[in-house]
């Protein structure tokens, strides 16, 4: 190969640099359109999509609404974009609220619905729901519901104009017999009035004859009346008499009835003969004097004697012995007892009285228990405890009666009924009244009791003088 010369290799060269430089301005032209082009589809395409926003969101384009709106179609227009379905939508709705015109269609259904809720609330008809489909239907019940009213009034009215037509031809009927009946009745009044007039002189030749029968009946009757009233205070005079006879011999017997708070109560029953000591003493009471064991008696001094009875009232000066003595063993002339309570400070000696109220060898007393009694001293009254007492009173030789007369000798009372003060707030209960009335009841007759005891001059014990003059009081605790 031939060398090349140097000048063929500058020219080769510089064909090539102009080359470049040709090809370069070239691209950058091409360059420099493509890219003004580029700018210009994407501010177009930026343009449109905020368009499309304006009217529909990308994200939106393939949701469920744009595909039932796409469903909504006309058969004959299938090919209808989505904006005009949504058009079309709008004016068969504003044609069927009855709008004006398709964008005053909102605006007239709320006027709509507000004027329907005025409406109904002035009628009377519950309120109605926000939407306008169903305040329609609200309304439309309401419209049904007025109807079959008025066409129930409209049954009852015809039916009220059919018995106001019947209730006028009954009393034209009526009328007319009405009038048949005055004209007879006229008729038959004038034949009385003659009657009557036939009759007026005898009637009153009667009336004058009874009203002589009367004052001569009259006055019968106030002599017979005059009479009456003398025989009355005759009898009143005599009744008088008769009940100061009485009081005179009711207190005559109060004179002569024996006083049993004296010669009884403070009369003793035997006395101590022999204390040997390990709890023991004998009494001169044996077989021939009715002693039983079981029979207790109240011990007391020989020389200060047998206390008198005292306030039934309270338990103040209660008649307390030396001690109480009870019999274990009956001999022939004497007993033996043991020592069931000893006072402190007190010594059982020989010759010490002995004293049960209930008990006498010659004469068995009458006793009247009368309440409830608290043998163990709780606080607590019961008529069990009184039976007790009874018992004992039979057991050791006396009688029991059950009402007051002149032969009772002693009235044992029980513990005073409480009388119950129903509270304000108790005075319409029927179980607390109930109680109330049922202890003022037992007041009264443990009152009653107390006054016929007092008026028969009868000693009256309660319970705690009761058992000390028996010797049982401890006893009884247990």
């Amino acid at each position: 190969m031939p060398p090349i010369a140097p000048s063929s290799r500058s020219g080769a060269l510089v064909a090539w640099l102009v080359t470049f430089v040709l090809l370069w301005v070239v691209a950058t032209v091409f360059a420099i359109y493509y890219y003004v082009d580029s700018t210009k589809t994407t501010d177009k395409l930026t343009a449109l999509t905020s368009q499309y926003n304006e009217i529909l969101p990308v994200s939106a384009i393939g949701g469920e609404d744009v595909t039932a709106l796409k469903s909504a179609r006309p058969a004959d227009n299938p090919s209808m974009a989505v904006f005009d379905v949504l058009k079309k939508q709008r004016d068969d709705l504003a044609t069927v609220i009855g709008a004006p015109v398709p964008e005053q269609a909102l605006t007239s259904a709320q006027t709509t619905l507000a004027t329907a809720a005025t409406q109904a609330k002035n009628a009377n008809v519950p309120s109605l729901p926000p939407n306008l489909n169903g305040a329609v239907n609200s309304l439309t019940q309401a419209l049904v519901a007025r109807q079959t009213e008025v066409a129930s009034l409209n049954t009852q009215l015809k039916q009220a104009q059919e018995a106001a037509a019947q209730a006028a031809k009954q009393m034209q009927d009526n009328q007319a017999t009405l009038t048949k009946a005055m004209e007879a009745a006229r008729g038959e009044a004038q034949t009385a009035s003659a009657t009557l007039e036939a009759d007026r002189a005898a009637k009153d030749d009667q009336v004058k004859k009874l009203i002589a029968d009367t004052e001569n009946s009259q006055k019968g009757a106030q002599e017979q009346l005059a009479t009456a009233q003398s025989t009355v205070s005759d009898l009143n005079k005599k009744i008088e008499t008769q009940a100061r006879i009485i009081t005179d011999l009711q207190g005559r017997l109060g004179l002569k009835r024996a006083n049993t708070a004296d010669s009884v109560v403070r009369q003793p029953d035997g006395q101590i003969v022999r204390v040997p000591g390990n709890g023991s003493v004998y009494i001169n009471l044996g077989t021939g004097d009715q002693v039983s064991p079981g029979l207790t008696f109240e011990v007391y001094d020989r020389v200060e004697g047998i206390p008198p009875i005292g306030d039934n009232a309270t338990d103040d000066a209660l008649p307390k012995g030396r001690g109480s003595i009870e019999v274990v063993r009956v001999g022939a002339g004497s007993s033996e007892c043991r020592i069931i309570n000893q006072q402190p400070g007190q010594v059982i000696r020989e010759g010490d009285l002995i004293a049960n109220l209930v008990y006498d060898r010659n004469t068995k007393y009458q006793f009247m228990i009368y309440g409830d009694f608290d043998l163990d001293q709780n606080n607590v009254s019961t008529p069990q405890d009184a039976e007790v007492i009874k018992r004992l009173v039979t057991q050791w030789g006396g009688k029991l009666t059950d009402k007051i007369n002149t032969d009772t000798d002693f009235v044992v009372m029980g513990k005073e009924p409480t009388v119950i003060v129903p509270s304000k707030d108790e005075a319409n209960d029927p179980i607390i009244q109930a109680k109330a009335q049922a202890s003022q009841v037992a007041n009264d007759a443990y009152q009653e009791v107390k006054r016929q005891a007092m008026e028969y001059r009868i000693p009256i014990l309660n319970q705690n003088r009761f058992f000390y003059f028996v010797g049982y009081f401890e006893t009884a605790k247990r």
